[in-house]
């Protein structure tokens, strides 16, 4: 069965990794490791298309073509600092997207095999907010110590402030079971409409997505 997602989505483009791991253990046909992980599987894994989960994604994807230039990535190779903490505010959230695509997992990652491979511990949350204007994450590679830092600012996502205000009312009436049938349906044209723009259209992405490659 076919995903029922919007058509947009499979437009953005893809994230593409090696997966060592993988391959060692059989996961690929023949001899190949690259995995590819689309807009579409972040929604899937969240459960959802917002602004967070869109911002994840495109973090993700701008650190590790900073990090990797010219270079296919390697997934489990790569350290993330999220500058929150988990349960604060959509950091969480966001990090679940970092786990998902760079294979960086919390105290519940994988251990590993032996020396290699481990995926435990290279997310880690900070209090530390060396930045309070904006979401800020470190992204690290563990083969050459190369970093970079990526800034989210989504109150800088460009959206019209009289749809920003329709979408606040009718989204209060869909959650109170308030709505009616064409306030539901504008509630889904709205919400998405505000995800196209960052993902596809990325409307002032230079605004809200900043990358530094640290010294």
């Amino acid at each position: 069965m076919e995903d029922q997602f919007r058509k947009f989505f499979a437009e953005a483009r893809p994230i593409k990794l090696r997966e060592p791991l993988a391959e060692t253990l059989g996961a690929f046909e023949g001899d190949g490791n690259v995995v590819e992980y689309t807009y579409s599987d972040a929604v899937k894994m969240a459960g959802h298309a917002c602004p967070t989960v869109t911002g994840a994604y495109l973090a993700c994807q701008a650190a590790l073509d900073a990090l990797y230039p010219g270079e296919i990535p390697v997934r489990g190779e790569i350290a993330v600092t999220v500058h929150g903490e988990a349960d604060e505010g959509v950091f969480g959230v966001m990090g679940q997207v970092f786990t998902y695509i760079t294979g960086a997992a919390p105290l519940t990652g994988f251990r590993g095999l032996g020396p290699k491979f481990k995926r435990k511990d290279l997310l880690k949350y900070s209090s530390d907010k060396p930045d309070p204007a904006a979401a800020v994450f470190e992204f690290k590679r563990l083969d050459n110590g190369r970093s970079v830092t990526v800034r989210f600012l989504p109150w800088e996502i460009p959206f019209p402030e009289e749809k920003a205000k329709r979408l606040g009312e009718v989204m209060e009436k869909v959650l109170w079971e308030a709505a009616k049938g064409p306030e539901a349906r504008e509630l889904k044209d709205l919400w998405i409409e505000k995800v196209r723009g960052m993902i596809i259209d990325r409307n002032g992405i230079d605004r809200w997505l900043k990358v530094t490659v640290n010294p």
